[in-house]
């Protein structure tokens, strides 16, 4: 066993000598090479006592094995890297999506690793402190490089209108340059009526604050009293123009959808099989059984795309939720005061034949669409450039859906 260990090590380092085109290959045999045959005659005289070159095989065993060895316990101590950080996550309470939200936590790692054992970590005074104005300092210069572009770019503004968890309304504006886009000022417009006015009003304190000549465009939603703003910003200031934001003009659309009669009627009856489901845990844990332990999707009150994809969640889910409202458990469960006026129409509804035909080309009509606004809803590319193509394709496709 030790001789054929030696041997087979000198073949490794006869190939990363001479190639392996020389070594152990089909084409080519150790005979071919005078250098190479001298070589494998002196590696099995080792049986007779012969000695090996002082830089021969030994030497390539020992960091041939000193390398494995290394990987070893670099593998161990990487686990217990990865051990150490995860206990610091798991009883701080932090959220473990924070590992994966930038290079900030790999260039920490990459700085401790850097600086070695024994580093004492900054103090919670230190860190609201001293790092804390550095840090500010350094955002302070990075936006400083990006503000010198925009006399040569120029910039776009972008408003941004939403809600808080308390129904606060908030007004965000942020400004995007050279693929880059900076958070600019928010305004809390509690009590204050979103009128054109007020909206341009908005609008012109941020323009005047990154200059005039330095804004070419602005980026609202599709609301009447942004375009009635935006269209005096633009008598106002002739050099700008406005565009409205894609992704809600699509949603506008799925709206208008959502208006005609027979989609609304369905899409009602879907909201109630849903919510007749999750106002009882009984149910949703037997549903859970019969749907191999998945949710249906509840429609959202921001956006009318969710109620599309609730309804497609339900279409997913049809025959499970027909075998649901057939069993025994379904009735004894809903078998109470409360519920037993609306389980019969709720089975009615999901055993109904012509509800899910109506609900699969509502689904099959809409697709298009909802890819349309997956597509512009995003940050990962430009879409202006292919906003126009993305339409054309959706229309053809709502087209050829609907002929009948």
């Amino acid at each position: 066993m030790k001789e054929s260990r030696r041997t087979r090590a000198f073949e490794e380092y006869m190939q990363n000598r001479y190639g392996s085109e020389n070594v152990g290959g089909s084409s080519s045999s150790p005979s071919a090479n005078p250098n190479l045959r001298k070589q494998m005659t002196r590696s099995f005289s080792v049986r007779e006592g012969a000695q090996l070159p002082s830089k021969g095989i030994d030497s390539y065993m020992f960091s041939s094995k000193r390398k494995s060895i290394k990987n070893l316990f670099a593998h161990e101590k990487v686990k217990d890297v990865g051990k150490a950080i995860s206990k610091w996550f798991i009883y701080n309470a932090i959220p473990f999506h924070a590992a994966d939200s930038g290079p900030s936590c790999q260039a920490m790692i990459n700085t401790i690793a850097d600086v070695g054992p024994g580093v004492q970590g900054p103090s919670g005074r230190q860190i609201g402190g001293v790092f804390l104005e550095e840090e500010v300092e350094d955002i302070t210069i990075y936006l400083n490089t990006l503000k010198s572009k925009w006399p040569k770019y120029g910039c776009t503004i972008m408003c941004d209108g939403w809600s808080t968890r308390n129904k606060h309304p908030i007004i965000n504006f942020m400004i995007y340059c050279d693929r880059n886009m900076i958070f600019h000022s928010s305004m809390d417009c509690t009590n204050k009526r979103k009128t054109a006015d007020f909206i341009l009003s908005l609008l012109n304190n941020v323009i005047d604050d990154i200059g005039e000549e330095n804004v070419v465009h602005v980026v609202t939603d599709s609301e009447s009293a942004n375009k009635v703003a935006e269209q005096k910003l633009m008598i106002e200031r002739p050099h700008m123009f406005w565009s409205p934001c894609a992704a809600h003009c699509i949603d506008l659309m799925l709206e208008d959808i959502g208006k005609m009669t027979k989609v609304k009627r369905c899409i009602d009856k879907a909201k109630q099989i849903t919510s007749f489901i999750y106002n009882s845990d009984k149910i949703v844990n037997l549903m859970k059984i019969y749907t191999n332990d998945r949710e249906l999707l509840r429609p959202g009150i921001t956006r009318f795309a969710t109620e599309f994809i609730s309804l497609e969640s339900l279409v997913r889910y049809c025959q499970d939720l027909k075998r649901l409202c057939t069993s025994v458990e379904w009735h004894e469960y809903n078998n109470t005061s409360k519920r037993r006026k609306d389980v019969e129409k709720i089975t009615a509804i999901i055993l109904d034949t012509k509800f899910w035909k109506s609900a699969r080309d509502i689904c099959t009509a809409m697709e298009p669409l909802v890819k349309v606004l997956k597509l512009v809803d995003q940050d990962n590319k430009p879409t202006l450039s292919i906003i126009y193509e993305a339409m054309d394709r959706a229309k053809l496709s709502i087209k050829e859906s609907v002929k009948d």
